[in-house]
């Protein structure tokens, strides 16, 4: 589990779009999403997010990657169940 934390300009053009069609792509991994307004040009978006450390993490490369992006981050988490 883990939260991807997204920092964009919401002018930069069909970006809001293509974030939320990734994140529409992963619906099964995407457990949450907060949006607030930073100020009249830019947004911070948390995701919460469980699934396989693998595929979180390419869901953030993914998101993080995007045009647009300022600034991202990935934060992973686990309840250490089943570590050795």
């Amino acid at each position: 589990a883990g939260t991807i934390t997204l920092v964009y300009s919401h002018d930069t053009r069909e970006l809001t779009d293509i974030l939320t069609d990734i994140q529409h792509q992963h619906h099964a991994a995407v457990v949450s999403t907060t949006h607030i307004h930073l100020d009249h040009h830019h947004c911070l978006e948390v995701l919460i997010v469980r699934g396989e450390g693998r595929e979180i993490r390419r869901i953030a490369d993914r998101l993080i990657g995007t045009k647009g992006v300022i600034h991202g981050k990935l934060t992973l988490t686990t309840t250490g169940e089943g570590m050795v």
